[in-house]
């Protein structure tokens, strides 16, 4: 099962999720979750008078989440930001940003530092300065706050830079339609508020991850591409065209996790200073992160939670440390015309670290099946979508 990179580029406003029960406004999510191309691609094959073979075509493939990006950039990858991703509470933003205007004093990733901050604490005790890091931008000093949105790393020469994610929202009112008589409700108004092209751009693209064999990933796109895609699709909304583009990714996770290693160790060299009996090296094991690029159903003997438990050679291995915050997993089903289930989850951007005591090699096989299959439950849907050792943790200073 390859990996492919896929680009929905928008000819119409688009609409995905977010409606309520009895409520006047339809609102959308910042994302093409999985599911919603799944949901197209099934339509397409139902049109095609294929569909009793719906269910075996659609498993061929794992079609994981779309994230808006910057198109005019050569990019590397796009992602939600980490809840370990810190900005100025002032100038929040990226140096690095393409258009002036919109840079920041820039984002720094603090996992490693206080990774290594935290483990040093429960083996040595307290230290005598607190872990509160501050932007050192021109000596602003100002407190830092968790980013939001999305971002895109893109290569700029032999250098990455990174640029968030600037979205626009256009609303309608309109008239609400009788399903019985399919004709105007009278007195009856609702808002839609949907994802429109950002400036003088007539498109909005954004960017996902699709595990399947070359062909059905062809055939998904040219579905998607005839099919409109969320909310509103009768009335002028959510026409995109799907094609596979050329994109670096998040590279291969043998490098990832050397390098998150390496960056660990240097940090924990740097703050072992602040711990008089400190050894210069941490505990052996071989580190990694679990990092949420999407909403997770997660479960410990049946109850919902929010820090997973990985299966890797037979052991069952827990989280040393994570920065999670609650979310909740729903959806809407076109062939039921119901609400899915509602299920607790782990927000996009959690992260979990662990340490792994054993064969290099095992733990890299169970980490690639980890980031294809996804983490927890609902996966089929674009829930659980994770990256190990996401490669913005390696940037420890501001960017």
């Amino acid at each position: 099962m390859g990996a492919y990179w896929l680009r929905l580029t928008t000819e119409e406003p688009l609409i995905v999720g977010q409606g309520k029960a009895d409520s006047s406004f339809l609102t959308t999510i910042a994302y093409v979750p999985g599911r919603v191309l799944r949901g197209a691609w099934a339509d397409w094959l139902l049109a095609q008078g294929k569909g009793n073979d719906i269910g075996s075509i659609i498993e061929r493939a794992r079609i994981w989440n779309f994230f808006p990006s910057r198109e005019e950039r050569l990019t590397c990858y796009t992602s939600p930001f980490l809840l370990s991703s810190l900005t100025c509470k002032r100038e929040g933003g990226f140096l690095s940003e393409p258009e002036p205007d919109e840079r920041g004093h820039g984002v720094v990733d603090v996992l490693l530092p206080e990774l290594a901050y935290v483990l040093l604490s429960e083996l040595y005790g307290p230290a005598a300065v607190p872990f509160a890091p501050r932007c050192n931008h021109k000596g602003c000093g100002e407190r830092l706050e968790m980013g939001k949105g999305f971002f895109t790393a893109y290569r700029d020469g032999q250098r990455i830079r990174y640029a968030r994610s600037q979205l626009s929202y256009h609303a309608q009112t309109k008239v609400a339609l009788s399903r019985q008589r399919r004709a105007a409700q009278e007195n009856m108004l609702y808002t839609a508020t949907a994802l429109v092209a950002r400036g003088h751009s007539d498109q909005l693209v954004f960017l996902g991850r699709v595990h399947g064999d070359e062909e059905t990933v062809r055939e998904l796109c040219q579905a998607v591409s005839n099919v409109p895609i969320g909310a509103l699709r009768r009335r002028g909304y959510g026409k995109v065209r799907a094609e596979v583009i050329h994109a670096d990714g998040f590279g291969s996770l043998r490098t990832r996790l050397q390098r998150f290693n390496e960056v660990f160790e240097n940090m924990w060299r740097d703050l072992a200073r602040l711990f008089p009996r400190a050894t210069a090296q941490p505990p052996e094991g071989i580190y990694f992160s679990l990092d949420l690029l999407a909403p997770a159903v997660l479960h410990q003997e049946g109850i919902s939670s929010l820090v997973p438990t990985l299966a890797i050679g037979g052991q069952q291995v827990r989280p040393i440390f994570w920065i999670t915050r609650p979310d909740l997993a729903s959806g809407w089903s076109t062939s039921w015309g119901l609400a899915k289930p509602t299920d607790l989850a782990a927000r996009a951007g959690s992260v979990y670290v662990f340490r792994w005591q054993g064969d290099a090699g095992c733990v890299i096989a169970a980490l690639e099946e980890l980031e294809t299959r996804g983490v927890g439950r609902r996966c089929d849907e674009g829930f659980g979508e994770c990256v190990v050792c996401h490669p913005f943790h390696l940037e420890v200073n501001e960017k």
